[in-house]
């Protein structure tokens, strides 16, 4: 390991209590949580305490009023709060991403037995209900999150309209399995492990990747406030560094049991290692059938890390896409708010991590790329059936 300059070392933001990270009980979480069970954030020189957090809510208040220093944040979290919305105060900024991937849409054992596996039979079912029927609820977690606009991408390409078809509500990702058992919710898409939690409750059944819809989608992200980043410059390069150090531990296949274990812990994601190892394993599962040989449900590696401001272009354009934005808005002028690479590049060089050398790296669609850099790519990734 490169050596920890002196600014860092034994750095704690304010005196007398440590670096404050919060994250939400899910797999993706898995980086720092790796970072602080491995000590790479000691090794660092930095005092940290991972706390966790209720829903995505908790973490746009903690770290809007200071109560969070950092956090495992949803991508579109950054992008919601140079746009005002969604009730974020603060201009906040990813610093790097946690990965790839990861996330699955599930539907109810009802509709299972129905017959619905796939979006298309979805919309089938949707077009035989009787007049006059419920519209099914179809849950994601958050306004701003990856698990909203690649719901409604899958929705689509199905033909079922989002905004008329079906009611979509958001619950924080923790509940979502529960609300399925009882039949609050007819389906949702949130990421592991509460897709393989309701498969093993025989609540409901995995019927898409979201890998699939969007290729080695982006997830999650790092994320501070942008005034945090201006004060606090020195902590941001040995806070990236240790996280990339989690994230390859995360991306070894020989850590499954480590990270299964790990997880479940009552302090991290808090249930049982079994069903954190079936999530581990969805890449090498029945849902792995009919899929390329390098295909990834989920990645930690160093390339998936990246903080792209592409992504948050991307998400701009759905936004568009679903009349939620005006069809004029520069994606490419609200997105450079977004992120900033500049302590990941610095943490990556002392790792021997390459970088993109474009702030704006073109993103893969499941046919062609989205690259708003070289005024190229589709505003809405183009439509197509993808595996159930």
């Amino acid at each position: 390991m490169p050596s920890v300059s002196a600014t860092s070392k034994n750095y704690s933001p304010s005196r007398g209590r440590p670096l404050r990270i919060g994250f939400l009980d899910l797999i993706d979480a898995a980086p720092l949580i790796v970072a602080h069970d491995r000590d790479f954030f000691d090794d660092e020189g930095l005092t940290v305490s991972l706390e966790r957090q209720l829903g995505w809510g908790s973490i746009r208040d903690r770290l809007t009023f200071g109560q969070l220093d950092a956090a495992h944040a949803l991508l579109g979290m950054p992008l919601f709060s140079h746009l005002s919305r969604d009730r974020f105060l603060e201009p906040l900024v990813a610093v790097m991403n946690l990965g790839a991937g990861g996330n699955a849409i599930t539907l109810s054992k009802r509709l299972i037995d129905a017959g619905v596996r796939s979006a298309t039979t979805l919309a089938d079912y949707v077009r035989a209900a009787p007049a006059g029927a419920d519209k099914l609820i179809l849950s994601h977690v958050f306004g701003c999150s990856m698990h909203h606009y690649l719901l409604r991408d899958w929705l689509a390409a199905g033909g079922i309209d989002p905004d008329r078809d079906v009611s979509l509500r958001i619950f924080p990702p923790g509940q979502l399995a529960r609300h399925l058992e009882r039949g609050y919710v007819d389906g949702y898409c949130v990421g592991e492990p509460w897709n393989t939690i309701a498969e093993r409750a025989g609540a409901g059944r995995i019927v898409a990747l979201t890998s699939d819809i969007v290729p080695a989608h982006p997830e999650k992200v790092l994320a501070v406030t942008r005034k945090w980043a201006r004060t606090h410059e020195s902590v941001l390069v040995p806070m990236i560094r240790a996280m990339l150090r989690g994230c390859a531990v995360c991306e070894d296949a020989a850590s499954a049991e480590y990270l299964a274990d790990l997880l479940g812990r009552p302090e991290y994601v808090n249930t049982d290692a079994d069903a954190i190892r079936q999530s581990l394993r969805l890449d090498v599962t029945a849902h792995r059938a009919g899929r390329a040989a390098d295909w990834q449900a989920r990645c930690f590696a160093p390339a998936a890390t990246f903080p792209s401001k592409t992504h948050a272009a991307w998400m701009a354009s759905q936004m568009i896409r679903w009349g939620q934005l005006p069809d004029m808005t520069t994606t490419l002028a609200i997105a450079n708010h977004c992120a900033d690479s500049t302590a990941y590049r610095a943490a990556a060089a002392s790792l021997g991590i390459s970088c993109p050398t474009s702030d704006f790296p073109p993103m893969a669609l499941r046919n062609g790329v989205f690259d708003p850099a070289a005024g190229a790519g589709s505003a809405a990734s183009t439509s197509a059936t993808v595996p159930a």
